[in-house]
């Protein structure tokens, strides 16, 4: 890669400057990214030429097609998206401190929680507690993990959160593993944990959290999984059932939308039956927040009414 001249040991780029190259590498169009922007595109170019002089590498290959980020603006691009999820979580470390609950509160949530949990909890905020913005970022468990170790949210929903002396869990609630299939293609009440991994199985590759776990209890019981089709991606893999193309195995939640429009349907898993705990986490130096605490209750609340209601199980 060609130096673009001899980069700075003490780089200290201003805020803006990253937001443009966010911009420019989210848009791969100078003249789109100047429009968003709302600057004229020789101010803009001037900022991207002045940060690649700052850290001697060019950001950007351009083309007659855009702009494409180099190696060096791929890895810019991580960083900045995780330097400004920090600025953003300062400003609410900032603001907790007052009397009344306000600030901007990174929810991290798998796909499947986040889909019942996400709409009654901005709800529930606007209504209540219009100073606390949320924002939301989809992800899994183990994505989700990483994220709230490094401070880019504030609070994760998460299956099997670490035992870590610097973050404090609470249970939602224990789910149990199913059986899932296509409706009308469960023919039993319940199935033992031998007999669903003999099924023909539309399942995540390892590492995969929920892969482990299954994994995990057929070893205990000498038992291999019939794996037909691996696809890592919850909706893919429902889809995948949906069609016909196997069964898999998810908690009942993770297919409830799906279970209510009758379009799948579950059979709960016995001999053994299979726990799976879930969890909202925080960091402890985040717990004491005010915003924190309100979101994480109103969380606790909306989990526990679905369970109540019997719409969660």
């Amino acid at each position: 890669m060609n130096r673009i001249n001899a980069p700075s040991q003490d780089w200290q780029p201003e805020l803006r400057a990253l937001r443009y190259f966010l911009c420019v590498a989210e848009e791969k169009n100078m003249t789109r990214a100047s429009k968003r922007l709302r600057i004229a595109q020789p101010a803009l170019s001037r900022q991207i030429a002045r940060l690649e002089a700052e850290l001697g590498v060019p950001v950007f290959h351009r083309t007659a097609r855009g702009m494409e980020v180099t190696e060096a603006g791929e890895i810019l691009q991580r960083r900045a998206y995780a330097i400004m999820a920090q600025v953003a979580q300062a400003h609410h470390d900032v603001t907790a401190h007052a009397d009344r609950p306000r600030g901007v509160v990174v929810v991290g949530m798998p796909p499947t929680p986040g889909e019942f949990i996400a709409p009654p909890l901005l709800a529930r905020m606007k209504s209540q507690y219009p100073e606390i913005e949320l924002r939301f970022i989809e992800g899994f468990s183990r994505e989700l993990e990483t994220r709230l170790a490094r401070g880019e949210i504030g609070l994760a929903v998460m299956h099997d959160a670490p035992v870590q002396d610097d973050i404090v869990i609470s249970e939602l609630l224990v789910e149990h593993l199913y059986v899932i299939g296509p409706c009308g293609s469960l023919d039993r009440p319940e199935y033992s944990l031998r007999e669903a991994v003999a099924l023909p199985l539309v399942m995540p590759s390892r590492p995969n959290y929920l892969r482990i776990l299954v994994d995990k209890h057929a070893d205990a019981i000498g038992a291999e999984l019939n794996i037909v089709q691996r696809v890592d991606g919850v909706w893919h893999l429902k889809s995948l059932v949906r069609h016909g193309h196997g069964f898999t195995i998810l908690t009942y939640g993770g297919v409830l939308s799906e279970v209510q429009s009758g379009t799948l349907e579950a059979r709960p898993i016995t001999d053994p039956r299979i726990d799976w705990t879930l969890c909202v986490a925080t960091k402890a130096d985040q717990r004491r927040k005010k915003a924190i605490q309100v979101v994480e209750a109103v969380t606790k609340d909306i989990v526990n009414d679905l369970v109540r209601r019997k719409i969660w199980r």
